[in-house]
């Protein structure tokens, strides 16, 4: 009976060994600000689509956490991901959801659109 739980418990570290590790990284309004343009970085904003509507940053697409579960999978795993959502918290927990799945080229902007407007940065309406 000893070997037997010896056995699973060596089998159930090896199987949390081989799940998907990912990350994330915090960043501020600045760094995400330097991304725009770059063709190789897709922003993602969280927020619903009534708050997209409202002002989100250009070249944004709207992909609410809400509905995470369906789009994760369309995310690309070979260039940077940045998200952002009203004031950071929404974003973070998909960044959390995102690293979980394995993703490791995800950027949460901390602070959100709120951060964003205070430093006056433009917003497509």
């Amino acid at each position: 009976m000893r070997n037997w739980i010896l056995l699973l418990g060596l089998l159930t570290a090896v199987l949390a060994a081989c799940a998907p590790k990912g990350s994330y990284t915090n960043v501020s309004a600045d760094d995400l600000y330097a991304q725009l343009g770059r063709p190789n970085v897709l922003i993602v904003d969280v927020r619903t689509p009534a708050e997209f509507a409202e002002g989100h940053i250009a070249g944004a697409v709207n992909y609410p956490l809400q509905t995470i579960e369906r789009w994760y999978k369309d995310l690309p795993k070979d260039k940077p991901v940045y998200l952002y959502c009203r004031s950071g918290n929404r974003s973070q927990q998909a960044a959390e959801f995102l690293k979980k799945k394995g993703f490791g080229n995800i950027y949460n902007e901390e602070g959100g659109i709120i951060a964003w407007a205070q430093r006056n940065y433009p917003l497509v309406r």
